[in-house]
Formats: structure tokens, C-alpha cells, sequence
């Protein structure tokens, strides 16, 4: 089988930028361009800089298959066109010096779109505008990928979700009042960072 290898440098980092790491990619890329890839024990995203990319068969591969990572997107907030609404993915999202967020399938509108045309790509929970400051919002973020939010409370709800992950003790207090537990805010600072 054939696998496309990206070799990455992260010029961030000042703790690894003078090495290169390989990658597996799904994504078509060219030297020089920039993505974000897992990094470390906690697969914490970072930017990094293609150095060079190539295509292989397992048995001539760069590095054993079994033991790489993946190149988890190109640089920048991804778009998509659903249900006739255009979306911002926030993965990708940088939350301090060196890091971005890894919330790869919550997605943010200002449009409507159609709810059945989300859940055929997997969005199964749909927040609209107005949305009240409940815990379900949260609790489906803590759950897993799949949630699409609507309108100007969608920005503030990722807002504070970064907040969270710059260490906020608002944004902490907040979502434990409103029922959410120390063991939800772990989840979500795994997902989102």
C-alpha cells in the first residue's frame, strides 16, 4: 500500500525546531506550506513547516507506519459549504504562543442551514440563536465531535471555551455554574486542546 509522507519542521517550538518529524498525510501538500500537526504525549497541535513530501510504499517508508502520526490539517480555519450555509471549522484555532485548538468538527454559522443536510455529514447536534446559557450545549461539546452552532452566540460559546483553555477562572466559573462538574471541564480541555 501506498502512503504520502510529509517531513515537518516546527520553527515554534523552540524545544524540537531543530529537528524534522515525519507524518502520514491525507492531505495533499507542498514544501514549504504550513500545517498543524499533533505533538508529544498529548497530541496538542502545533504549526509546522513542510520541509518535504513524498510518496512510498510501506516497506520504503520513511518512518514505520505504525508508529507515525498524521498531519492533522493545513494552516488556518477551515471552510465548508452545508445545507447551503457556509461554516467556520474551529479547529485549528491558535489559544496561546505555540498551541491550537484540535475541535476539528464544531462548526459555526451566522446563516441557517438545513438541519438533515448536517446530520448526513455528521452534525448531530444543532444549536440556533438565541440560545439560552444552558449546560447542553456544553455537554454535547464534551461528548464528541458533531455539533453545529448558529448566530452571534455561537462566537461568544467559542469564546469562552478559549478562554477556559487560557487557564480563564471566569470561564471555569461559569460553566460550573451552570451544573457543569471538575470532571466535564477536564473533558473539555482534553477535546478542545
Amino acid at each position: 500500500m501506498k502512503y504520502d509522507f510529509a517531513a515537518l519542521r516546527f520553527c515554534e517550538d523552540e524545544n524540537i525546531r531543530d529537528r524534522v518529524y515525519w507524518y502520514l498525510s491525507d492531505l495533499p501538500l507542498k514544501e514549504n506550506e504550513e500545517v498543524l500537526a499533533p505533538v508529544g504525549v498529548h497530541d496538542r497541535l502545533q504549526k509546522a513547516r513542510v520541509e518535504r513530501f513524498t510518496s512510498a510504499e510501506e516497506e520504503d517508508a520513511p518512518y514505520d507506519v505504525r508508529l507515525i502520526k498524521r498531519v492533522a490539517a493545513k494552516m488556518g480555519e477551515r471552510k465548508l459549504s452545508i445545507g447551503g450555509a457556509e461554516f467556520a471549522e474551529f479547529g485549528g484555532v491558535r489559544f496561546d504562543d505555540r498551541h491550537y485548538t484540535r475541535f476539528s468538527r464544531v462548526i459555526y454559522s451566522e446563516e441557517k442551514a438545513d438541519v438533515g443536510e448536517l446530520a448526513l455529514h455528521g452534525f448531530r447536534a444543532v444549536f440556533d440563536a438565541p440560545m439560552s446559557e444552558d449546560d447542553a450545549i456544553y455537554r454535547e461539546i464534551v461528548r464528541g465531535h458533531g455539533i453545529a452552532l448558529f448566530g452571534g452566540e455561537g462566537r461568544k460559546i467559542m469564546n469562552l471555551l478559549f478562554s477556559l483553555l487560557k487557564r480563564s477562572k471566569e470561564a471555569a466559573d461559569f460553566l460550573y455554574s451552570i451544573g457543569l462538574c471538575e470532571r466535564d471541564l477536564v473533558a473539555l480541555l482534553v477535546r478542545l486542546g
